[in-house]
């Protein structure tokens, strides 16, 4: 089934995006090999931030210099995004490990299935965490970012006399608008995600203070929280780039 699914997939992309599509379809099983080796290396002893970083700049590099070429849309998105995961790695690193979030949570600590496995995996848990909210952030900041600087573009292109305060708030109103939608989607993948753990919760009576409390809950939230808070800080920094860019050219 997995396979018919993923062939359905292949098919529209081909069909509906065209060239685009085809682009985009290699750089997406690009980002997936890549990800792998990353596990590959990380299991392998390598340091889990080390391999993080080397991942999100190259994973970064295929989105958008590989599907949208290498401009000074592109350039401006990946600057911006840099500077962004540089500032929110810091406040990732110190919530993780201040909070202790690392690790298993409460229902996978208590699986019959934890009785088989050796869990002396010589690998930090707690930089594993960071590693997981970091790359899943990478997917939506990206998307943000080249949306700004895209916007910016254009507008410059279609009224050369705007000046750069103008830029930037063309740049600023494009991004409130797509925010919503964004943080949205962040909010009902993590909500579908976790659709049956949340019914089990409920059939196992965990109060509403037991639920806050637990590390499972933060686990998974607190991936969309900072996705989202990733997604705010990009966008004056997209856009004051890119308008400093078209200033400059």
């Amino acid at each position: 089934m997995l396979i018919i699914l993923g062939l359905i997939l292949i098919s529209l992309i081909v069909i509906v995006g065209g060239d685009r599509g085809v682009v985009s379809l290699i750089a997406l099983v690009g980002n997936l090999l890549l990800l792998s080796f990353a596990i590959w290396l990380m299991a392998a002893g390598v340091p889990v931030l080390f391999v993080t970083v080397g991942a999100g700049i190259v994973i970064s590099c295929i989105t958008l210099f590989y599907q949208n070429g290498t401009n000074v849309k592109t350039w401006s998105a990946f600057i911006s995004v840099a500077i962004t995961m540089l500032v929110l790695f810091f406040v990732i690193y110190v919530v993780i490990w201040s909070t202790e979030a690392g690790g298993l949570n409460e229902i996978q600590s208590v699986g019959d299935d934890i009785l088989y496995y050796n869990m002396d995996l010589n690998i930090s848990m707690r930089n594993v965490m960071v590693s997981v909210i970091l790359l899943s952030t990478l997917g939506a900041i990206l998307d943000m970012a080249l949306t700004v600087t895209t916007s910016v573009y254009e507008v410059k292109n279609h009224k050369s006399k705007m000046k750069f305060t103008e830029l930037v708030e063309s740049g600023m109103k494009i991004g409130r608008e797509v925010i919503g939608t964004t943080v949205n989607t962040l909010l009902f993948a993590y909500l579908g995600e976790s659709l049956l753990l949340f019914t089990y919760l409920k059939m196992q009576n965990y109060s509403l203070e037991l639920l806050l409390n637990s590390k499972i809950l933060f686990q998974n939230f607190v991936s969309m929280i900072f996705g989202a808070i990733a997604c705010v800080m990009v966008m004056p920094i997209a856009a004051v780039l890119m308008a400093k860019m078209l200033a400059v050219k």
